[in-house]
């Protein structure tokens, strides 16, 4: 029996929760899976799964050899990817987190500049706007905006995240153009529902922060679709400048309120503290910071 690929095996069953989920993780017959994990009792002589109808549920000894197992297997592929790094090699697969918008428009166009580079590198590119936990959910990198939470978690500083108020040049001719914060609540404002400011919009006014109440016209969980909204003339929209700085430029959009404009948002990659960083992640790490941090202006 080759018990490496036994050990892979029984942690696909474990984490698929299921024979057949194992299977279909593997690309294998579920036959193969339930006899590779029989072996494995077999040659260990202990039972490590309890099998009903209806669920998996790992014994005590079985709780045990996934543990070890699984570290095994992730120091065994870090020391591979070590070792080929050094080779000149990064390979292997990297699962990342981010917010939906930014992985759309602004971290797509890095990883293809990476992936030309190494293209023996895959991805799994999950974009959710909430925050996942990377332990948990194994994931090896997440894009996290804003404010940091105390964790165990490596934080790199990648960028800093312009903001700026947009308004459509049809949306101004008709209900005027705003000069001071407080002007806003006479205005039609498109809120983003997943906004770390709850509803209130953040400017700085004499060096010191006024936030501005908001009575939303339109309210949604999707940063581009209040961008669009706002070309349409539906009102105000306060977003990073990756989203609206084209349509801007494209002359759909104006600009409001520059000398009162909010802090940039800080922009971080996390990762688990590992003592053996896969050459994939850091290579990975490293491009990205350089990507863009290019033209960030210095402080």
């Amino acid at each position: 029996m080759d018990r490496l690929q036994a050990m892979q095996v029984f942690r696909a069953v474990v984490e698929a929760g299921s024979f057949a989920g194992g299977a279909r993780r593997l690309g294998v017959s579920n036959a193969m899976v339930s006899k590779q994990v029989s072996r494995l009792e077999e040659t260990l002589g202990v039972r490590l799964l309890v099998r009903s109808t209806r669920q998996l549920q790992l014994t005590a000894e079985g709780e045990r050899y996934l543990t070890t197992a699984a570290r095994l297997m992730d120091e065994l592929q870090a020391l591979e990817a070590e070792l080929g790094e050094q080779r000149g090699n990064v390979r292997g697969r990297l699962r990342i987190a981010a917010p939906v918008d930014f992985g759309v428009q602004a971290l797509m166009p890095a990883l293809q500049a990476f992936e030309a580079r190494h293209p023996a590198v895959t991805f799994d590119l999950v974009l959710e706007d909430r925050r996942v936990d990377l332990l948990a959910e194994e994931f090896d990198l997440a894009v996290r905006i804003g404010q940091l939470e105390d964790s165990s978690l490596i934080a790199r500083p990648l960028m800093r995240m312009p903001m700026h108020l947009y308004a459509a040049p049809d949306y101004l001719r008709r209900h005027g153009t705003p000069t001071h914060p407080r002007e806003l609540r006479d205005h039609r404002c498109l809120h983003y529902t997943l906004s770390r400011h709850g509803t209130y919009w953040p400017f700085k006014v004499d060096g010191e922060v006024y936030r501005v109440k908001l009575e939303p016209a339109l309210s949604c969980n999707n940063g581009r679709a209040l961008v669009e909204a706002a070309v349409l003339g539906m009102g105000l929209v306060l977003k990073p400048a990756f989203l609206g700085d084209a349509a801007e430029r494209e002359g759909r959009l104006v600009r409001l309120l520059s000398a009162f404009e909010m802090p940039p948002l800080e922009v971080h990659l996390l990762y688990t503290d590992r003592e053996y960083m896969p050459a994939r992640l850091r290579a990975l790490v490293d491009e990205l910071r350089d990507h863009f941090q290019a033209g960030q202006p210095d402080d």
